[in-house]
């Protein structure tokens, strides 16, 4: 039970960082069960979720995390849920968050800013959700850099007391509450300024493209460029472009060994907003040379893998390479 998981990180935290962390079965739990309660209580397989209470040593903050893959698989960059415990355990919040490790490698000194402007943006991309949840920032009276980051990072939350907690039923309206916030957060850009469509590719986008087909494109062209669900694609269908039959080894050897773009098939336009992106190498994913990649999406509605087979030059390609290579 989801009451149960908060309880005990929120009641035993303190006494077990007396104890050493290494085969520490309350982090067993915290990593295992909390893993699998989140999980089940989300309903959504795309979801990672992460616990944790430190790696090496003990963390200061004990946190429960909640990934879409769209925008990141770690802690420490991209927009995430998470339930962040207190440093004195008093209090867990349920908000939607981001990573701070990646900001503070980027802007130094400047990260507290930049955390409040990008806590600020999704709240402007989300605003229905004013009234539901609190704003950001949140206080959770930690002593080092990365427990007072966490302060800033925080768009939208909600407290509980870890003494007095809300009913399960509760506990899970709100989660799921934040999960709608959260996919409506990814679909409408997340905190990307709608100027970095542009730097997803050279995949073209019309000048004329309204508000949403661009939102559509950049989340689109994130997936595509998602590393695990790329790297996953190229591993489950291979190396040999499925548009005109080209593999870059056969032709630039060593250089273009393992060299192809992973292409997911599924039209982001024909999805309702803040629906959850399916994520599977072997069924929803094509893998396509750059040039096929770009003539994809060059037209609207983007090709089909078949129509762009069809094209009398792309079955030239495959004729060709068929002849000369035998495959």
């Amino acid at each position: 039970m989801l009451r149960e998981l908060l309880f005990e990180i929120g009641s035993r935290f303190l006494d077990e960082k007396q104890k050493s962390l290494k085969d520490n079965l309350f982090a067993d739990y915290v990593r295992n069960n909390g893993k699998n309660i989140l999980r089940d209580v989300l309903g959504d397989d795309n979801l990672l979720v992460k616990g944790s209470v430190g790696a090496g040593n003990w963390a200061e903050i004990a946190w429960l995390g909640i990934f879409n893959v769209e925008s990141t698989t770690s802690a420490t960059s991209g927009i995430y849920i998470v339930y962040l415990f207190s440093a004195d355990l008093k209090h867990v919040y349920l908000a939607q968050g981001q990573g701070v490790t990646q900001v503070r490698n980027e802007f130094g000194k400047g990260q507290v800013e930049e955390l409040l402007r990008r806590s600020a943006i999704i709240r402007a991309r989300v605003p229905e959700y004013a009234q539901r949840f609190i704003e950001g920032p949140i206080e959770l009276g930690g002593s080092t850099p990365l427990a007072k980051e966490y302060d800033s990072a925080v768009a939208y939350f909600v407290r509980y007391d870890t003494n007095n907690l809300p009913g399960e039923a509760t506990l899970i309206e709100d989660l799921h509450e934040m999960q709608r916030l959260y996919g409506l957060l990814l679909a409408r850009g997340g905190v990307d300024n709608l100027e970095t469509y542009a730097t997803f590719g050279e995949i073209a986008v019309a000048e004329d493209a309204s508000l949403t087909e661009k939102r559509q494109y950049i989340r689109h062209a994130r997936i595509e460029r998602n590393a695990k669900a790329a790297s996953a694609a190229k591993k489950a269908r291979g190396y040999t472009c499925e548009g005109c039959g080209i593999n870059f080894e056969w032709i630039y050897g060593e250089r273009g060994k393992g060299f192809i773009e992973a292409h997911h098939l599924v039209p982001l336009h024909t999805l309702p907003e803040g629906v959850s992106v399916k994520i599977d190498a072997q069924n929803d994913f094509a893998v396509v040379c750059s040039n096929c990649h770009r003539i994809i999406h060059r037209s609207k509605p983007m090709l089909s893998i078949k129509e762009l087979r069809d094209l009398t030059g792309v079955r030239m390609l495959r004729r060709a390479f068929k002849q000369k290579y035998g495959k």
